[in-house]
């Protein structure tokens, strides 16, 4: 390669959403294969930031806002090499408060951002609807490539030409409750998110100056797919029949609990299902690729195997069968200290928990901090597996399906609350 193509690799990298499913994976890629390197978390609230002291408490953790220039002008400072991906953002005020805090730490070598674009769109292709809304990454990733690109950034563009395939862990509920998967039946690839932060994270360190300035759309190289076809997958490697919906009155079902406890604005489900109807109008433009593949030195994931890598996740069929009438479990008997990893940060909990010789399981878990007590419902022991119903009434109702397994004097496992995905529960035994 001659030099005209060499870059200097980056000493110090930035990656904002490092708590997310991108960013994280990247950072602990990062952090083992490039020791060297000095890498700063980027959370977006303090209770992202508190999350990412907790599982990288040897790194550099900070705040920083896309709307708030000196967090940014504080969090790039002394950085060569940056992640970019946002959510729902005004994208012109964010990027270019992005490029003032580049240009006053003057250091920036490469920039990864992720965009999601169908490739070389023409406007005039998106419905009036999606113009309405106006927030949808259709309309407004057009917009921060046209800011970084008139700014002069250095930034290689991850475009994601494919659904991601840890969207289906949102559906692990319904799955299990219904045994049908509710989704828009169009025609996509799949990618793992994981692989995706992987990749960002080689583009950086490699010494290749023309990844600078391009524009790659990426996918796992295997064929799209539909729902249905999903849907007939899932059954292959579940081990169970999993049926397909794909109308539209069960696609803003699922959505209804979110928007009704305030999590989803209202107009979203149906910007989603616009979304979906318009990228099936041009999935032709979808095409498999090997940009994954060479840049990660290997064969990407396929949908299959990430299936069977997250099985238990969806459907356990390991469990213990149902203890025999006789003497309680009073190894899972006692009061416990519990921490649970809530959406808006670890809150406190005390558990009570009675088991029964019928199998039943019987207690009550209460906030620490406010003293809110809920029920175990429908609660079940088989051998240190636990599981329960509860309620939880403030600040939102949410019905919450929990189950944990008992180890000694140690319990782990989660809480499910529908689309809001598992909550991480840990305790120790207080008093038994």
């Amino acid at each position: 390669m001659t030099s005209d193509f060499i870059k200097r690799v980056p000493r110090s990298i930035a990656i904002f959403g490092a708590s997310s499913h991108i960013g994280g994976p990247m950072a602990r890629w990062l952090r083992f294969h490039a020791p060297h390197v000095r890498l700063r978390l980027i959370g977006s609230t303090p209770d992202k930031v508190e999350r990412l002291r907790d599982e990288f408490p040897d790194l550099d953790c900070v705040q920083a806002n896309y709307l708030d220039l000196p967090s940014l002008e504080s969090a790039l400072e002394g950085i060569e090499g940056l992640f970019v991906v946002t959510q729902t953002v005004k994208e012109a005020p964010a990027m270019s408060n992005l490029v003032a805090a580049i240009r006053k730490a003057g250091c920036l070598i490469h920039m990864v951002r992720i965009v999601g674009l169908q490739p070389d769109m023409n406007p005039r292709r998106i419905p009036q609807a999606m113009r309405d809304y106006g927030m949808g990454l259709e309309i407004q990733h057009p917009i921060a490539r046209q800011v970084l690109d008139d700014a002069g950034m250095p930034v290689t563009y991850f475009n994601i030409g494919a659904s991601f395939m840890d969207n289906y862990l949102r559906m692990a509920t319904a799955l299990q409750e219904t045994g049908v998967l509710t989704w828009t039946d169009r025609s996509v690839p799949y990618i793992d998110p994981r692989e995706v932060g992987e990749a960002a994270a080689r583009i950086l360190l490699s010494d290749d100056a023309r990844n600078v300035h391009q524009f790659y759309t990426l996918n796992n190289g295997q064929p799209a797919m539909r729902a249905a076809e999903v849907a007939q997958l899932m059954s292959d490697v579940f081990l169970r029949p999993i049926r397909h919906d794909g109308s539209k009155e069960g696609f803003l079902a699922i959505f209804e609990p979110l928007v009704a406890q305030g999590l989803m604005p209202a107009p979203v489900p149906e910007y989603l299902w616009n979304m979906f109807q318009y990228e099936e109008a041009n999935a032709p433009v979808w095409v498999a690729n090997q940009f994954l593949e060479r840049t990660l030195g290997r064969q990407p994931n396929t949908l299959r195997s990430w299936l069977q890598e997250h099985r238990r996740y969806f459907f356990d069929d390991d469990t213990p069968a149902p203890r025999s009438a006789g003497a309680p479990a009073a190894g899972v008997d006692g009061t416990w200290d519990c921490v649970v990893s809530t959406p808006v940060g670890k809150e406190p909990h005390e558990l009570v928990v009675r088991s029964a010789a019928d199998g039943s399981l019987h207690g009550e878990m209460t906030n620490v901090k406010n003293g809110l007590s809920m029920t175990l419902q429908d609660g079940r022991h088989q051998h240190g597996a636990l599981t329960w119903r509860m309620q939880l009434v403030k600040p939102m109702k949410i019905n919450l399906k929990v189950a944990v397994t008992v180890s000694g004097d140690e319990l782990s496992g989660h809480a499910t609350a529908g689309m809001i995905g598992k909550i991480a529960i840990r305790g120790v035994r207080r008093s038994r």
